[in-house]
């Protein structure tokens, strides 16, 4: 009886020691529900080295536990975002292990660009993931997509996990439902041609 409790005491303590490791980190990169020009960095279990850095700034330290970050989305001109963490894998890195994509507008033109790069890894290793976020106001159209980018549509979530880590990243859009300043003074103009239309209508009528 001894010798069972003595071995179930040893399952227990091996099953946890070992599940830290099966767990995985993650990132997401939002520039679509965050609000107005603002980007989110969620970031969780990042447990090694440095954990979690965003443009300088350690937002996880070495941990298993989760972060957010909220950072501009840029004014006028183009605004670069930095990262860089740090996790635990239980196995070789898989490919690809880096790519550039580049977040296609609607109407044309390149509104987010994300690099992302993997190295290290192993059983029990540690991989480092790095990348840049490069961000405008949309619409913007001051960006373009870097030779050999990845074109992906906006608002269309992009995937770029790896072992032991899940990470993706969804880029803005404009908003084709909230009319331009032009097209609210059109719309005023026709109201009021009909009100005058029917005002004009109704004296005919009584006449």
């Amino acid at each position: 009886m001894k010798s069972l409790l003595l071995s179930c005491a040893a399952l227990s303590a091996s099953l946890f020691v070992t599940s830290p490791s099966a767990l995985a980190a993650s990132l997401t990169i939002n520039d679509s529900t965050a609000p107005e020009g603002s980007i989110i960095f969620s970031v969780g279990q990042f447990d090694r080295g440095t954990g979690f850095v965003l443009d300088g700034t350690t937002i996880l330290s070495a941990s298993l536990g989760t972060a957010s970050a909220t950072v501009s989305e840029g004014t006028t001109t183009p605004i670069v975002h930095t990262f860089s963490g740090q996790f635990e894998t239980g196995g070789d890195l898989s490919s690809p292990t880096s790519g550039t994509i580049a977040f296609m507008e609607a109407g044309g033109g390149i509104s987010d660009i994300l690099t992302f790069s993997y190295t290290g890894g192993g059983a029990g290793g540690t991989a480092t993931l790095t990348g840049t976020f490069v961000s405008d106001l949309d619409p913007g159209g001051t960006l373009t997509a870097p030779p050999g980018a990845t074109l992906v549509s906006e608002t269309t979530p992009f995937t770029f996990d790896n072992t032991n880590i899940t990470a993706s990243a969804v880029s803005d859009s404009t908003d084709a439902a909230t009319p331009e300043p032009s097209a609210l003074a059109l719309f005023g103009s026709g109201f009021a041609l009909m009100g005058l239309a029917l005002l004009r209508r109704k004296t005919a009528v009584k006449n």
